[in-house]
């Protein structure tokens, strides 16, 4: 058996999800019982705060389930779960990093890291899998989660600007007045995309990723449209797509990833740490109340 290009046949999906003109990681997830991140039905509590991450995200949006559930062919056979048997064939990957030891001939141990890849299945694919009661939450919940995450942040946003941006030589985030929006969850999204901008700032990630090429310029664009959809999924914000000219994003997406099979695992690597270092902001906040 060949040999599977782990980054290639990763890459692979979600191209062809952006060739369909929806990136995989736009999906509002506010339409299942189990809204939010994805996570695996029989190691992960979602409530805790578990779920999969990086590029495992787009990958299993990109599949196209409304259910966040997923779970091993083996975990589902110890669970007594039984996966339908003409959805065999269908399963989804996810990634993990191995570490594979190699001897040295001074006596010590080399540590080289690797990418693997395991076949999970979605609920919708399983014949029982456990019933989820759907629990609509109150939006202005997530709405006074992120103000208060907003305010905990500390970087100004600037009301009443023509479109929405952010400056990294002023630290400043502008966008149009909130009536301007046609909800809050528009209003919210568009702030959390320009707040993933800012956590390039030296000050804080340090991506350096502002007025270079239009590769670094369409990474950046990739990693902030992904790391506000994490946030989102997160905060229980209804993500209605934000940016102006999407067709001409998602064509730079394209020619990012044909050119660099590695560039994607690279953008939900930042949109991961850019997500994390903004939801910090919502745990100081919770500990100082």
């Amino acid at each position: 058996m060949a040999k599977v290009d782990v980054y290639q046949m990763v890459t692979d999906r979600i191209v062809t999800a952006l060739e369909a003109g929806t990136p995989p990681w736009s999906k509002p997830w506010k339409n299942g019982a189990t809204m939010g991140l994805p996570f695996n039905m029989t190691s992960m509590d979602p409530q805790e705060g578990q779920s999969y991450t990086g590029i495992n995200v787009p990958l299993l949006w990109s599949a196209g389930y409304d259910d966040s559930r997923w779970v091993t062919w083996n975990q589902a056979k110890k669970a007594k779960i039984a996966i339908k048997s003409e959805e065999a064939k269908n399963w989804t990957p996810i990634v993990f990093w191995n570490m594979f030891e190699k001897d040295n001939d001074d006596g010590t141990v080399q540590k080289i890291p690797y990418l693997r890849y395991y076949r999970v299945y979605n609920a919708e694919q399983c014949e029982n899998a456990p019933v989820v009661e759907s629990c609509p939450e109150d939006p202005s919940v997530g709405y006074e989660r992120c103000s208060a995450i907003l305010d905990s942040y500390g970087v100004e946003v600037r009301h009443g600007q023509e479109g929405a941006w952010y400056k990294a030589h002023t630290d400043l985030i502008g966008v149009p007045v909130p009536e301007h929006f046609h909800t809050a969850d528009h209003y919210w999204a568009t702030v959390l995309q320009e707040m993933v901008h800012s956590t390039g700032h030296k000050s804080r990630l340090n991506r350096d990723n502002f007025g270079k090429d239009e590769q670094t310029f369409a990474l950046e664009e990739m990693i902030a449209s992904m790391g506000s959809a994490f946030l989102c999924a997160k905060l229980g914000i209804e993500r209605p797509e934000v940016m102006q000219n999407q067709e001409s994003y998602i064509s730079s997406w394209l020619d990012l990833l044909r050119g660099d099979k590695r560039a994607v695992y690279r953008a939900a690597k930042a949109a991961q740490l850019a997500s994390n270092l903004i939801m910090e902001h919502n745990i100081k906040k919770e500990k100082a109340a």
